[in-house]
Protein backbone atom coordinates (compact mmCIF):
# COMPACT_ATOMS: atom_id res chain seq x y z
CA UNK A 1 0.00 0.00 0.00
CA UNK A 2 1.19 3.50 -0.82
CA UNK A 3 1.67 5.75 2.18
CA UNK A 4 0.88 9.45 2.26
CA UNK A 5 3.83 10.71 4.32
CA UNK A 6 3.96 14.39 3.46
CA UNK A 7 4.99 15.91 6.82
CA UNK A 8 4.86 19.52 5.61
CA UNK A 9 1.11 20.04 5.67
CA UNK A 10 -1.21 18.13 7.98
CA UNK A 11 -4.15 19.92 6.33
CA UNK A 12 -3.38 18.28 2.98
CA UNK A 13 -3.14 14.85 4.62
CA UNK A 14 -6.49 15.36 6.36
CA UNK A 15 -8.18 16.55 3.15
CA UNK A 16 -6.94 13.38 1.50
CA UNK A 17 -8.87 11.44 4.16
CA UNK A 18 -12.28 12.79 3.15
CA UNK A 19 -13.19 9.25 2.03
CA UNK A 20 -13.26 8.47 5.77
CA UNK A 21 -14.37 11.78 7.25
CA UNK A 22 -17.34 12.58 4.99
CA UNK A 23 -19.04 9.18 5.54
CA UNK A 24 -18.36 9.60 9.27
CA UNK A 25 -20.14 12.96 9.34
CA UNK A 26 -23.03 11.56 7.30
CA UNK A 27 -23.58 8.48 9.47
CA UNK A 28 -23.27 10.59 12.63
CA UNK A 29 -26.01 12.92 11.36
CA UNK A 30 -28.24 9.92 10.60
CA UNK A 31 -27.72 8.46 14.09
CA UNK A 32 -28.44 11.82 15.73
CA UNK A 33 -31.68 12.09 13.73
CA UNK A 34 -32.68 8.57 14.77
CA UNK A 35 -31.88 9.30 18.42
CA UNK A 36 -34.08 12.40 18.31
CA UNK A 37 -36.90 10.41 16.69
CA UNK A 38 -36.80 7.19 18.71
CA UNK A 39 -34.71 7.84 21.82
CA UNK A 40 -31.60 6.02 23.02
CA UNK A 41 -33.18 2.87 24.50
CA UNK A 42 -35.80 2.35 21.78
CA UNK A 43 -33.22 2.74 19.02
CA UNK A 44 -30.96 0.26 20.80
CA UNK A 45 -33.75 -2.34 21.07
CA UNK A 46 -34.55 -1.86 17.39
CA UNK A 47 -30.92 -2.41 16.36
CA UNK A 48 -30.37 -5.31 18.76
CA UNK A 49 -33.52 -7.08 17.54
CA UNK A 50 -32.01 -7.74 14.09
CA UNK A 51 -29.78 -10.76 14.42
CA UNK A 52 -28.76 -13.99 12.73
CA UNK A 53 -26.34 -16.87 13.19
CA UNK A 54 -23.93 -15.20 10.76
CA UNK A 55 -24.25 -11.88 12.59
CA UNK A 56 -23.53 -13.59 15.90
CA UNK A 57 -20.32 -15.03 14.45
CA UNK A 58 -19.26 -11.87 12.59
CA UNK A 59 -19.76 -9.32 15.35
CA UNK A 60 -18.41 -11.61 18.07
CA UNK A 61 -15.01 -11.38 16.37
CA UNK A 62 -15.26 -8.00 14.61
CA UNK A 63 -15.70 -6.20 17.94
CA UNK A 64 -12.12 -7.18 18.83
CA UNK A 65 -10.83 -4.65 16.28
CA UNK A 66 -11.71 -2.02 18.88
CA UNK A 67 -9.55 -3.61 21.56
CA UNK A 68 -6.62 -1.67 22.96
CA UNK A 69 -4.28 -4.40 21.73
CA UNK A 70 -4.98 -3.30 18.14
CA UNK A 71 -3.92 0.26 18.98
CA UNK A 72 -0.76 -1.04 20.66
CA UNK A 73 0.12 -3.16 17.63
CA UNK A 74 -0.36 -0.15 15.33
CA UNK A 75 2.04 1.90 17.47
CA UNK A 76 4.68 -0.82 17.04
CA UNK A 77 4.12 -1.05 13.27
CA UNK A 78 4.40 2.73 12.90
CA UNK A 79 7.94 2.60 14.27
CA UNK A 80 8.94 1.21 10.86
CA UNK A 81 7.31 4.22 9.16
CA UNK A 82 8.62 6.98 11.43
CA UNK A 83 9.04 7.74 15.12
CA UNK A 84 6.78 10.75 14.57
CA UNK A 85 3.89 8.54 13.46
CA UNK A 86 4.40 6.09 16.33
CA UNK A 87 4.65 8.83 18.97
CA UNK A 88 1.67 10.69 17.53
CA UNK A 89 -0.55 7.63 17.67
CA UNK A 90 0.76 6.85 21.16
CA UNK A 91 -0.40 10.34 22.18
CA UNK A 92 -3.78 9.69 20.58
CA UNK A 93 -4.18 6.36 22.36
CA UNK A 94 -3.25 7.83 25.76
CA UNK A 95 -5.59 10.79 25.27
CA UNK A 96 -8.51 8.57 24.28
CA UNK A 97 -7.87 6.24 27.22
CA UNK A 98 -7.86 9.15 29.67
CA UNK A 99 -10.96 10.80 28.19
CA UNK A 100 -12.98 7.57 28.08
CA UNK A 101 -11.99 6.53 31.61
CA UNK A 102 -12.81 9.95 33.07
CA UNK A 103 -16.24 9.94 31.43
CA UNK A 104 -17.00 6.34 32.39
CA UNK A 105 -15.65 6.21 35.93
CA UNK A 106 -15.95 9.78 37.20
CA UNK A 107 -18.60 11.72 35.27
CA UNK A 108 -21.17 9.07 34.24
CA UNK A 109 -20.41 6.05 36.48
CA UNK A 110 -24.10 5.55 37.31
CA UNK A 111 -25.13 4.86 33.71
CA UNK A 112 -25.77 1.14 33.23
CA UNK A 113 -25.13 -0.84 30.09
CA UNK A 114 -28.02 -2.56 28.28
CA UNK A 115 -27.55 -5.90 30.07
CA UNK A 116 -28.05 -4.17 33.42
CA UNK A 117 -30.60 -1.59 32.26
CA UNK A 118 -32.91 -4.31 30.91
CA UNK A 119 -32.07 -6.83 33.64
CA UNK A 120 -34.94 -9.25 34.21
CA UNK A 121 -36.62 -8.41 30.91
CA UNK A 122 -36.32 -10.86 28.03
CA UNK A 123 -35.91 -8.17 25.39
CA UNK A 124 -32.22 -8.49 24.53
CA UNK A 125 -30.53 -10.69 21.98
CA UNK A 126 -27.41 -12.04 23.67
CA UNK A 127 -24.73 -13.71 21.57
CA UNK A 128 -23.72 -17.15 22.88
CA UNK A 129 -20.23 -17.07 24.38
CA UNK A 130 -20.22 -13.31 24.93
CA UNK A 131 -20.90 -12.01 28.43
CA UNK A 132 -21.78 -8.31 28.04
CA UNK A 133 -20.50 -5.96 30.77
CA UNK A 134 -23.06 -4.21 32.94
CA UNK A 135 -21.46 -1.01 34.29
CA UNK A 136 -20.11 2.31 32.96
CA UNK A 137 -21.67 2.42 29.53
CA UNK A 138 -20.84 5.97 28.33
CA UNK A 139 -18.89 6.27 26.04
CA UNK A 140 -17.84 3.22 24.02
CA UNK A 141 -14.09 2.75 24.29
CA UNK A 142 -14.01 0.06 21.60
CA UNK A 143 -15.67 2.43 19.14
CA UNK A 144 -13.28 5.25 20.02
CA UNK A 145 -10.29 2.99 19.41
CA UNK A 146 -11.67 1.63 16.14
CA UNK A 147 -12.30 5.09 14.72
CA UNK A 148 -8.91 6.42 15.85
CA UNK A 149 -7.08 3.47 14.27
CA UNK A 150 -9.13 3.67 11.07
CA UNK A 151 -8.77 7.43 10.68
CA UNK A 152 -5.04 7.45 11.41
CA UNK A 153 -4.42 4.73 8.87
CA UNK A 154 -6.47 6.72 6.36
CA UNK A 155 -4.04 9.62 6.87
CA UNK A 156 -1.19 7.38 5.77
CA UNK A 157 -2.80 5.39 2.96
CA UNK A 158 -3.44 6.95 -0.44
CA UNK A 159 -5.97 4.51 -1.85
CA UNK A 160 -9.49 5.95 -1.42
CA UNK A 161 -11.17 2.54 -1.52
CA UNK A 162 -8.99 1.39 1.38
CA UNK A 163 -9.81 4.59 3.30
CA UNK A 164 -13.52 3.88 2.90
CA UNK A 165 -12.98 0.23 3.90
CA UNK A 166 -11.32 1.45 7.11
CA UNK A 167 -14.41 3.54 7.80
CA UNK A 168 -16.70 0.56 7.19
CA UNK A 169 -14.67 -1.56 9.63
CA UNK A 170 -14.84 1.19 12.27
CA UNK A 171 -18.62 1.43 11.82
CA UNK A 172 -18.77 -2.36 12.07
CA UNK A 173 -17.05 -2.24 15.44
CA UNK A 174 -19.48 0.44 16.65
CA UNK A 175 -22.45 -1.59 15.43
CA UNK A 176 -21.05 -4.72 17.08
CA UNK A 177 -21.15 -3.00 20.48
CA UNK A 178 -24.93 -2.61 20.12
CA UNK A 179 -25.40 -6.03 18.51
CA UNK A 180 -23.60 -7.63 21.47
CA UNK A 181 -25.71 -5.60 23.95
CA UNK A 182 -22.57 -3.92 25.28
CA UNK A 183 -23.54 -0.30 24.53
CA UNK A 184 -26.39 2.02 23.62
CA UNK A 185 -26.35 4.05 20.36
CA UNK A 186 -25.45 7.27 22.22
CA UNK A 187 -22.40 5.52 23.72
CA UNK A 188 -21.26 4.48 20.25
CA UNK A 189 -21.88 7.93 18.76
CA UNK A 190 -19.85 9.56 21.55
CA UNK A 191 -17.07 6.99 21.23
CA UNK A 192 -16.75 7.61 17.50
CA UNK A 193 -16.62 11.39 18.06
CA UNK A 194 -13.93 11.01 20.71
CA UNK A 195 -11.89 8.78 18.41
CA UNK A 196 -12.18 11.08 15.38
CA UNK A 197 -11.66 14.48 17.01
CA UNK A 198 -8.88 13.31 19.35
CA UNK A 199 -7.09 11.89 16.33
CA UNK A 200 -7.49 15.11 14.33
CA UNK A 201 -6.21 17.30 17.18
CA UNK A 202 -3.30 15.06 18.16
CA UNK A 203 -2.28 14.58 14.52
CA UNK A 204 -1.80 18.33 14.22
CA UNK A 205 0.10 18.43 17.52
CA UNK A 206 2.39 15.68 16.25
CA UNK A 207 3.37 17.86 13.29
CA UNK A 208 4.58 20.70 15.53
CA UNK A 209 7.72 18.96 16.76
CA UNK A 210 10.92 19.65 14.86
CA UNK A 211 13.83 17.32 15.42
CA UNK A 212 16.36 15.40 13.36
CA UNK A 213 15.48 12.05 14.89
CA UNK A 214 11.68 12.24 15.00
CA UNK A 215 11.25 11.52 11.27
CA UNK A 216 13.66 8.61 11.36
CA UNK A 217 12.44 5.04 11.61
CA UNK A 218 13.52 1.57 12.63
CA UNK A 219 15.55 0.16 9.76
CA UNK A 220 15.90 -3.39 11.05
CA UNK A 221 13.69 -5.80 9.12
CA UNK A 222 12.89 -9.13 10.82
CA UNK A 223 14.00 -12.12 8.74
CA UNK A 224 10.43 -13.28 8.34
CA UNK A 225 9.71 -10.12 6.29
CA UNK A 226 13.09 -9.74 4.61
CA UNK A 227 13.22 -10.47 0.90
CA UNK A 228 15.67 -13.11 -0.26
CA UNK A 229 18.17 -12.01 -2.88
CA UNK A 230 17.60 -13.52 -6.28
CA UNK A 231 20.82 -14.91 -7.75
Amino acid sequence: MDLNLNQSSSGIVMRNSLSFLIPYLFISAVIIALLVSYGNTELFLHINSYHSAFGDFLFFYLTNLGDGVVAALLILVLLWISFREALTFLLITLAITIIVNILKDHIFPELDRPASYFSGLEVLHLVPGYDPPTLSTFPSGHTATAFSVGLYLSFLIKNRAVKFLLFVLAVGVGYSRMYLAAHFPLDVLAGAAIGVFTTLICFDIGRLFKSEWIDKKILYMPKIFAREKIV
